[in-house]
Parts: C-alpha cells; sequence; structure tokens
C-alpha cells in the first residue's frame, strides 16, 4: 500500500511539476496577481496537459517504437524537452504572441494594474510627480528606470532628475543626477509626456 502511495505521490508530481514550471516563468516575465496554492495545483495541472499535448510530437520523434534500453539518450532527451524545456519556452511564446502589435490590438492583455501594462511597454518618457507637499519633481523614464510590477506597483526609479519651474515646465538635467527613487505614498498621480523627436523616430 505504501508502494503505491509513493507510485501516486510520484505521477501527481510529474503531472504537475511542468505546468507550474510554465507558471513560474510566465510570472517572472508578466505581472500577475497572486495566485493561493490550491489554485496554483490546478494551474499546475492545466499547463502541464496543454504542455503534454505539444509535447507529443516531440515525444513521438525521439522515442516512438524505440526500447527505452536501448536509447537511453533519446528518452532523456525527450524527459528534459517535456519536463523542463517545454515549460520554459511555452511561456515565452506567448508572452511574445500576446505583445506582438498585431495581436495587442486585438485582445486585453492580462494586465493586473494600468501601472503594469504602462510601464512595461518601456517607452522613454520625461514624468512630472506631483508630490503629496505640493510640489512637483521632473524626471527622466528611461532605459535604466525601474517601475515596481503588481502588488508592489507605485515604487518608481527615475533614472534622472530635471530641474522644473512651478508650472511643470522642464528646465535641463540636475547636476550629476542619478536619479530619483520613489514610494508610492509619497506622491499623488504622475504625467508623463513624450521625448521630443520620439514620433519621428517611430515613423521611419
Amino acid at each position: 500500500m505504501e508502494n503505491l502511495d509513493i507510485v501516486a505521490l510520484g505521477l501527481f508530481v510529474l503531472a504537475v511539476f511542468p505546468g507550474l514550471v510554465s507558471t513560474a516563468v510566465y510570472r517572472l516575465i508578466m505581472p500577475t496577481r497572486a495566485v493561493e496554492w490550491g489554485n496554483a495545483v490546478v494551474q499546475g495541472l492545466f499547463y502541464s496537459t496543454v504542455n503534454f499535448v505539444l509535447g507529443l510530437p516531440v515525444l513521438f520523434l525521439l522515442v516512438f517504437g524505440r526500447d527505452p534500453l536501448d536509447h537511453p539518450i533519446r528518452y532523456t532527451l525527450a524527459a528534459a524537452a517535456i519536463f523542463l524545456v517545454g515549460p520554459i519556452v511555452w511561456p515565452l511564446i506567448l508572452v511574445a504572441i500576446f505583445k506582438s502589435k498585431s495581436i495587442a490590438k486585438r485582445i486585453q492583455i492580462p494586465y493586473p494594474t494600468a501601472w503594469d501594462y504602462l510601464f512595461d511597454k518601456r517607452e522613454p518618457s520625461f514624468v512630472l510627480i506631483h508630490l503629496n507637499n505640493g510640489a512637483l519633481l521632473g524626471g527622466y523614464w528611461g532605459a535604466n528606470s525601474y517601475a515596481g510590477s503588481f502588488p508592489n506597483d507605485g515604487d518608481i526609479y527615475l533614472e534622472a532628475v530635471y530641474v522644473v519651474d512651478e508650472k511643470g515646465v522642464f528646465g535641463n538635467p540636475m547636476p550629476s543626477t542619478r536619479g530619483v527613487l520613489l514610494r508610492r505614498d509619497q506622491y499623488s498621480y504622475i504625467e508623463l509626456f513624450g521625448v521630443p523627436g520620439e514620433e519621428d523616430v517611430k515613423n521611419v
């Protein structure tokens, strides 16, 4: 009876593991809401099923009709493809499809917040931040900036700080600026502006 329990547990782990790998990879490259353990197991089973179906051609090409003892390398490659390579690759492909321009304009990409949607685009912008004390802070959001994702959305690092007047008009960068870190509770809202010449570059 104990042997049967161990086998059943092993089969369950094998059935869930690829899906959990896919879920973990997806969460690394796309902001997502927290998932409870019970729901994570269900998602793992679902994505494992999809992974096995997509991996059937690989199994067919590598191991169909072959004795495992005679072809250990083929079976090892098939196992790695099904349990590790596939679960890592499918989320990357899915996110790439989500973010392709032809697809993105036709579907609602599942970002948990508008903040995540905006800053995941990584588009350079000048940023005017309205601080809680009424002051204005100008900055530049670029390739070296960072914005926290859900559930830490709101925290932001801007790579450069600019001089702004009381009307929010941008001047020159602050001397020797290395940027600024802000927490969500330090400001009320943010305005974003295009970088001069950016539209010309996009239209080339």
